[in-house]
């Protein structure tokens, strides 16, 4: 008896490790590159400690370009973010505070209080267009 239900326990945890994210996910941006909504520009995600820490301010940077793969220079560029399952934003006001070289942005302030789905939304202004870009992470 004991050792069917000890076959029972291994395959229902088996069952569950396969369906459950594995946490080599854990700190990681679901895709670093991606196109804003309206396919104006396309952002990447170049640079974020890894893996991106909970509790503790951090910097990124960014690349954007057009999508046809022009370089923006000149971009004004907003922050904005939250986990949506939690109803609740980013605990702090993450900013663009320069622009290290032509098209490449450099956002200060981020930090993520928990563990848990995330969306950080960039809105890029440029001779273009205004148009956002959202990205997904998982801590």
């Amino acid at each position: 008896m004991y050792f069917k239900w000890r076959l029972v326990i291994s395959t229902l945890l088996f069952c569950l490790l396969q369906t459950t994210p594995a946490h080599s996910d854990k700190g990681g941006i679901v895709a670093a590159e991606q196109l804003s909504a309206n396919s104006v520009y396309r952002v990447v995600v170049d640079r974020h400690p890894e893996p991106i820490p909970l509790n503790r301010i951090h910097q990124w940077q960014i690349k954007v370009a057009g999508s046809d793969g022009s370089i923006i220079e000149n971009a004004q560029i907003s922050v904005a973010g939250g986990m949506p399952a939690h109803n609740h934003g980013l605990p702090t006001a993450p900013l663009v505070t320069q622009e290290l070289s032509p098209g490449t942005y450099l956002v200060e302030g981020m930090k993520f209080q928990m563990g848990g789905k995330w969306q950080v939304t960039f809105t890029i202004q440029s001779e273009l267009t205004t148009d956002a870009v959202t990205f997904e992470l998982v801590l």
